[in-house]
């Protein structure tokens, strides 16, 4: 496939309507960049990287790091289906012949039924393709207990710029995402858990309408600060320890963007020894991005799940085998 490459700006555009603008990109402080990967579009970098830990180890993976606004061509399209691998949503996309995708990475959390059922947010074109239920926990009195978790996502809006958002889809208004000023009152760690579902006239609540987004959690950055370890129990992703281990190392995939909101951070951690890496917890997931001047950053699966495919259509984070999931994200370049 053929990547327009457009003569680099020196310099960042001016901003728009008083708009932040971000620096002219630089690999960020604190990693050792493995390798540079050439043919990829303007405006998009990618890299692997080590990070070294104390005791001599170390975590391994890889970034893209893609402005919106050096190349206003780029697209950010997550996908949902019945269920195929990382490559497969990357390949079939290739095959429709729309535009030219060049990066993909796993999507958000779902169960592996057969096929697998996703329980998280998807926005396809404005269009919502999957939405996140309440759950029953069984906790330590081994009775069933409904919460209705509201998590973080990521979005992309009409005037494309990217945002992040607490979100719930609430009954009231057939189930549409809201967002939410934070995860409101549930919190594992007390533990205390809403007893009825979010609505719309929940104060704070805000129909969210994105264009594109991907939902999982939980909120890694916000405004600027790491609030992931506080985001981790209030978006009921620890599950009394069964949940997705977020203060230990684990491989994770996550999203962040930039003051512009305009370019947007992609990171896939390794871990459980796959190409030496011990893996990441949440916290220095969301320090991460704060390296790389993220103001907004939102976990996505993590686990055997993570998946960071090239431009080549394979996989660049030494993954030995892929799962088949139901919901991806595909990153491409209008032809």
């Amino acid at each position: 496939m053929q990547f327009r490459r457009r003569r680099r700006r020196a310099n960042p555009p001016p901003s728009t309507g008083g708009d932040p603008v971000d620096a002219p990109y630089e690999d960020p402080e604190g990693l050792t960049i493995t390798k540079r990967y050439d043919g990829y579009p303007e405006g998009v970098y990618v890299r692997s990287f080590e990070m070294p830990l104390s005791g001599g180890q170390k975590i391994v993976g890889c970034y893209a790091v893609l402005d919106f606004v050096e190349n206003p061509d780029l697209q950010f399209l997550p996908r949902f289906s019945a269920g195929k691998k990382p490559t497969k949503y990357f390949s079939d996309h290739l095959a429709e012949g729309a535009d030219n995708p060049f990066l993909a990475v796993n999507g958000g959390f779902f169960v592996m039924t057969a096929p697998p059922r996703s329980y998280c947010l998807l926005v396809s074109d404005g269009v919502v393709n999957s939405r996140p239920d309440p759950y029953e926990w069984t906790g330590p009195s081994s009775s069933p207990y409904q919460f209705f978790p509201v998590r973080g996502a990521m979005g992309r809006m009409a005037d494309g710029k990217f945002e992040t958002a607490w979100v719930y889809c609430v009954a009231d208004d057939a189930q549409r995402p809201y967002a939410f000023p934070s995860p409101l009152d549930n919190d594992e760690r007390i533990p205390s858990f809403m007893s009825s579902a979010p609505t719309s006239k929940t104060p704070g609540a805000e129909l969210w309408e994105p264009q594109q987004a991907i939902g999982a959690g939980p909120m890694l950055v916000r405004d600027s600060l790491n609030v992931a370890e506080d985001s981790y129990y209030r978006e009921v992703l620890h599950y009394m320890g069964q949940g997705i281990n977020g203060m230990g190392r684990r491989p994770r995939t996550a999203l962040g963007t930039t003051r512009s909101q305009r370019r947007m951070v992609v990171v896939v951690c390794n871990g459980d020894k796959v190409q030496s890496s011990a893996g990441i917890t949440l916290p220095e997931l969301g320090d991460l991005f704060l390296r790389f001047g993220c103001v907004m950053a939102v976990n996505l699966d993590g686990g055997g799940s993570s998946a960071f495919v090239g431009r080549e259509g394979t996989l660049l984070n030494g993954l030995p085998a892929e799962r088949t999931m139901p919901t991806a994200v595909i990153f491409a370049e209008k032809k």
